[in-house]
């Protein structure tokens, strides 16, 4: 028995092209012959109609109603034969008009769905941006009366963010760039507050430098990271954060050497974080984007996997 090889997807192509082309030439071919048929049709009738009015003869006149008549029918038929699937509201045209209307209705979904995500953006990121700014007003707070000098410099760092990113963090995308100059801002307020006893480091590819991402998408990991991980922890602790492309992902791993923490004790404590990310996860980009929380013992490895 005699197997044939699977075609390929460029011989698929071909074929399809070669059929497509076949039936577009049939097409025209009928069209020709049709509009010759018109033309034909245009010249001879009056020719005959002409020799009729100079005889007055009623035979004569017959004998033009009558070609007239019965060609006029054919070429009739034969342009319904021919425009029929195309036009005057055969299939074609049916199909056209069930394609926009479909394109209508489809644009009204995706405007819908639209206006959805951003709404749930917008009270995700209400939910997460008061979180950050009262906790920091709290330690600088904490601060003024035992460590003065210490509250100042965090007050100026904390000036200098706000002026640098809240206006970003307001946008609908920013790009990872953005958002590790974000972490750093962050890390370096928090690094303030716990001092020696925490360090950081952040690491992504240049090239993915205007990848496209969601203000603040990552503080809620490192903020756990810290509370949960390092904060708690006597000598406190490093943490890592990194971005690099896989095939046709882009992966985020945050990673601490802390106490670690789990989603529990996230959502007991402070009610936004990896429960929020998710949510924004699935309204920006649907089931295409994963979280991973491993316990690394010690600390936490979080690794987030986005669609490129």
């Amino acid at each position: 028995m005699n197997l044939q090889a699977p075609m390929n997807l460029t011989d698929i192509r071909q074929t399809q092209r070669t059929e497509a082309e076949a039936k577009v030439r049939r097409q025209v071919q009928e069209m020709r012959g049709f509009y010759l048929n018109l033309s034909l049709y245009l010249i001879i009738i009056p020719i005959l109609w002409l020799i009729c009015f100079k005889t007055t003869s009623s035979k004569a006149g017959l004998w033009a109603i009558w070609p007239t008549l019965g060609w006029g029918l054919g070429l009739t038929i034969h342009a319904l034969t021919v425009f029929a699937g195309r036009s005057f509201f055969g299939a074609e045209w049916e199909e056209r008009k069930v394609e926009e209307l479909m394109a209508r209705e489809n644009l009204k979904v995706v405007s819908r769905e639209k206006q959805l995500v951003q709404a749930q953006m917008r009270l995700l990121q209400a939910q997460i941006e008061p979180h950050f700014l009262f906790n920091t007003l709290g330690n600088i707070q904490s601060l003024i009366g035992r460590a003065p000098d210490r509250a100042n410099l965090m007050m100026d760092n904390f000036i200098a963010y706000l002026r640098e990113t809240l206006s970003a963090s307001r946008a609908q995308e920013g790009t990872l760039a953005q958002e590790f100059a974000l972490l750093r801002h962050y890390l370096e307020l928090i690094e303030i507050r716990m001092d020696s006893r925490l360090q950081f480091a952040l690491d992504f590819d240049p090239a993915l430098a205007d990848y496209p991402l969601a203000p603040m998408l990552l503080q809620p990991i490192v903020e756990n990271a810290i509370k949960h991980g390092l904060e708690p922890k006597i000598d406190g602790g490093t943490v890592r954060v990194s971005a690099e492309a896989t095939g046709d992902q882009l992966v985020i791993r945050v990673i601490d050497d802390g106490l670690g923490f789990s989603e529990q004790a996230d959502s007991k404590g402070t009610g936004v974080g990896l429960s929020n990310l998710r949510e924004r996860l699935l309204a920006l980009y649907g089931g295409e984007a994963d979280i991973a929380i491993v316990d690394a013992k010690p600390g936490t490895s979080v690794t987030l996997r986005l669609p490129r």
